[in-house]
């Protein structure tokens, strides 16, 4: 009877959570190591992402950022919108081997591009299959920054808690005259 309980602890232990990498988001465009102390700002392209010192607990782990095809997920966009940027985190216990699903402390994430605009969302994907899509219960930050008379740029940012979703950006579409 020992040993039956001991196998069954043992299995649900191992048990992972969703991978994004099996739901939408395939590609690692980063992964690096991040220890309890560290405080880092990373930009990838449009994508700034700030990792607080703590924020992951005291071990150290990889946090991955997962991309995924823009034109993949357009079909699960609320009508009207154009997905700008898919994306997904990873953060694996690099002690344990464990996912981390909730922050210590919450990241903060920022987008910047000519497509934000003050009608831009910020959408939360479930790592189902199928996604459902639906918008983050608390709305992003989006500021506008003129670069001249027919330019500008905007910036979307956002807190994140925790990686048990992948989410989208998106702006209103746009329609060529």
């Amino acid at each position: 009877m020992v040993a039956a309980t001991l196998v069954l602890a043992l299995a649900q232990a191992q048990v992972q959570p969703p991978d994004p990498a099996q739901f939408g988001f395939p590609t690692v465009t980063a992964s690096l190591i991040v220890q309890p102390w560290d405080y880092m700002r990373l930009g990838l392209g449009g994508l700034v992402l700030t990792v607080p010192s703590g924020a992951f607990g005291q071990d150290p782990v990889r946090l991955e950022i997962l991309t995924g095809d823009p034109a993949y997920w357009q079909a699960y966009a609320p009508q009207g919108e154009t997905v700008v940027f898919a994306f997904a985190l990873r953060v694996t216990d690099l002690k344990t081997g464990q996912r981390i699903l909730r922050f210590a402390k919450p990241l903060h994430f920022s987008y910047y591009g000519p497509a934000i605009t003050p009608d831009s969302h910020y959408l939360d994907v479930s790592l189902t299959s199928p996604p459902s899509v639906a918008p983050n219960p608390v709305k992003p930050n989006v500021e506008i920054f003129p670069l001249g008379p027919r330019h500008r740029n905007g910036r979307l940012s956002h807190p994140i808690v925790g990686a048990g979703v992948g989410w989208l950006v998106t702006s209103p579409a746009t329609t060529s005259r």
